[in-house]
């Protein structure tokens, strides 16, 4: 049975001074921002996100990042209002373009776009329609409680699987060498998220701390 694109409800944005619709706003965007640093494959909304090959790149992420940051730090006319934001002098500082790690912060921002298109066409509920701009704010909503929260969720997902593997082998007779294989590659993969989150840890030194917590 061939998968839905989801249910979807339009909405309108203002873009440049005009009102289009979300759907529409997408490929406007990409062709703005994304289609100059990835030209081919770089309407998002037709993009098969299923395919790792075709996971946003850094460069990608970075065009993102760059229309951000400038509404960010903009004070007047900015294209999107974030002045509300929680924490946003940390959300700057791992934003910006100069940072001291910002390799190691686009590396993982690109990371956090991959799990939130899930709000896009990979599902049957469509929110966002795989527009790279809510698709990053969804990522950054999460990352104003904490900004490991990506590096915890990799951390979390991996206990979780390696938690049901060893039910699994529990009750079953067949198949235990396979489950044992998948265990000892998820074993791993959790070390790996693990080292992932301590060098998150030190690379904090030039992101303000946090004033809103658990909020």
């Amino acid at each position: 049975m061939a998968k839905t694109s989801g249910m979807y409800q339009d909405v309108y944005v203002k873009r440049d001074g005009k009102f289009v619709s979300l759907k529409e706003d997408v490929t406007a965007f990409c062709e703005k921002f994304i289609k100059p640093v990835h030209p081919r494959n770089w309407d998002w909304s037709k993009r098969d996100f299923e395919n790792a090959k075709n996971d946003p790149t850094i460069e990608e992420v970075r065009a993102i990042r760059n229309v951000i940051y400038k509404d960010l730090n903009a004070k007047k006319g900015a294209s999107v209002d974030l002045s509300t934001m929680n924490n946003i002098e940390a959300i700057k500082a791992y934003l910006n373009p100069k940072g001291k790690h910002e390799q190691f912060n686009m590396e993982e921002f690109a990371f956090a776009i991959k799990v939130e298109l899930e709000h896009g066409k990979l599902k049957d509920v469509n929110v966002t329609s795989n527009h790279p701009f809510l698709t990053a704010m969804i990522a950054l909503a999460h990352m104003t409680e904490t900004l490991t929260y990506y590096k915890r969720l990799q951390i979390f997902e991996a206990e979780g699987a390696i938690y049901e593997l060893l039910r699994k082998l529990k009750k079953v007779r067949k198949g235990k060498e396979e489950l044992h294989s998948k265990l000892i590659k998820t074993e791993g993969e959790l070390i790996g998220h693990r080292k992932a989150l301590a060098d998150r840890l030190e690379k904090m030194d030039d992101i303000p701390a946090m004033g809103t917590i658990g909020e």
